[in-house]
């Protein structure tokens, strides 16, 4: 992201941390991402054992639609960007990627200081994916066959 600040097109680099958690998650390792990986999740975690007010935690992220949601909105605003940005080429496509990341971890880190150092995890939208992956590969892998029935 540093350098994306000063070389828009390397702001598309930002696929390869949308896509690898989920290229994980496919790959069997579910959420390994999340715990191992995630730039975003170390940064927060560091920064929060310095700066942490400890604040509760709001219910609304304990809400079984809000997850989704956020989601939704984010990759919602993500696509409608893309689609939006890639007409006027790299620098642009670059520059929107940049600053949709740039976003999501200055939410990260105001939710590490309010709350708890990594509450972004909760509800981050990449992570939300590869658990929704690790759970329908699961399925899919570990369902037992179906039986024929003949008439």
């Amino acid at each position: 992201m540093t350098a994306a600040n000063f070389y828009k097109p390397l702001g598309l680099f930002g696929f390869i941390c949308m896509f690898t958690p989920i290229i994980i998650a496919l790959s069997g390792y579910g959420k390994m991402h999340c715990a191992r990986v995630c730039p975003r999740g170390s940064l927060i975690g560091k920064i929060g054992k310095y700066v942490n007010l400890g604040l509760k935690r709001p219910k609304l992220y304990s809400e079984k639609w809000f997850r989704p949601l956020v989601w939704a909105v984010m990759m919602g605003s993500f696509i409608v960007m893309l689609i939006l940005v890639i007409p006027q080429g790299i620098f642009a496509l670059g520059n929107a990627i940049l600053i949709f990341m740039e976003i999501a971890t200055v939410l990260a880190i105001l939710n590490g200081i309010l709350f708890t150092p990594r509450q972004w995890c909760t509800i981050c939208p990449m992570g939300y994916t590869s658990g929704n992956l690790r759970n329908l590969r699961k399925k899919l892998i570990h369902q037992p066959a179906k039986q024929e029935v003949t008439v």
